[in-house]
């Protein structure tokens, strides 16, 4: 089943996902008013759009398309991967929140491979800032005009420690994960610019549920951080392997699962991840 998007909401009157409760509670900045502000948001219109996260920036190139109903416009994001989208700004009560005089975009999970498996969405105050609830730490940010930077991330290196540990991944590798009771055979395919993308497939399925055989695969690099996604359909499991330099030497890492269902994190520490290096 999709994800409701900004138009559920307004049409409820209502929080149509606990996601967007997320998002509403978490967002309580200091309001500084900007010349640029309140938006107007119009068809034809292209936003730049910038969520920043462990020392990087990811840019979309927003452009607005037809209404869909009222205030709300459909819309399509190009940057760090391909994504339908929703905007729409709310001079009123944002439904379901105290909140006023703000922009909301709502991206879809992404068409292409991407660093960002889910869906999200930021709710922006009139300082031009806003937060995003499944991403701890970032921020987000849109300006009107289309980015003339590099919309793609910054090439990024393995962490250090598995450098130090001669446990580099590389396309061609094949690594192994367990988590939930299921194990994938994991194959990097691909280099990409903050990682590594390729495909995983079921070895092992002893949680008693039927799953897909097949899997999407994505690491990406952020400082001292690798994060391993896999996905299929609107299911994602992540496994954030921070530094552990004597598990890289000895081949197995260790982290917390986290598994979300459409965009929404469902069950965290709840399962452990065990990932297998095999050079």
């Amino acid at each position: 089943m999709n994800r409701p998007g900004l138009e559920a909401v307004e049409e409820s009157g209502r929080m149509a996902k606990p996601w967007l409760a997320l998002l509403a509670a978490c967002c309580g900045l200091a309001l500084a008013q900007t010349p640029s502000w309140p938006p107007k948001v119009e068809s034809g219109q292209t936003w730049s759009f910038v969520l920043e996260a462990s020392g990087q920036r990811f840019i979309w190139n927003v452009k607005i398309g037809a209404v869909v109903r009222g205030n709300i416009y459909a819309a399509t994001a190009e940057g760090v991967d391909r994504r339908t989208a929703q905007v729409a700004y709310f001079a009123d009560t944002l439904p379901g929140t105290n909140y006023k005089d703000v922009l909301v975009f709502d991206f879809q999970a992404p068409s292409v491979s991407s660093s960002f498996t889910q869906p999200f969405a930021c709710i922006i105050f009139n300082n031009g800032r806003g937060n995003i609830p499944l991403a701890p730490g970032a921020v987000c940010s849109a300006t009107l005009g289309a980015a003339t930077g590099p919309t793609t991330p910054s090439s990024a290196e393995a962490p250090a420690w598995l450098r130090e540990a001669r446990r580099v991944p590389a396309a061609g590798q094949s690594w192994r994960l367990e988590a939930f009771n299921v194990v994938w055979g994991l194959n990097f395919a691909k280099a990409e610019g903050d990682g590594l993308s390729g495909t995983a497939r079921i070895l092992e399925n002893r949680s008693g549920d039927q799953l897909p055989p097949d899997w999407n695969l994505r690491l990406t690099y952020a400082g001292r951080t690798a994060r391993l996604e896999i996905s299929a359909g609107q299911a994602t499991i992540a496994c954030v392997l921070d530094d552990q330099f004597q598990n890289a030497v000895n081949g197995v890492l260790r982290a917390d699962a986290n598994l979300f269902r459409q965009g929404v994190q469902g069950s965290q520490a709840q399962s452990t991840c065990r990932v297998v290096l095999n050079p």
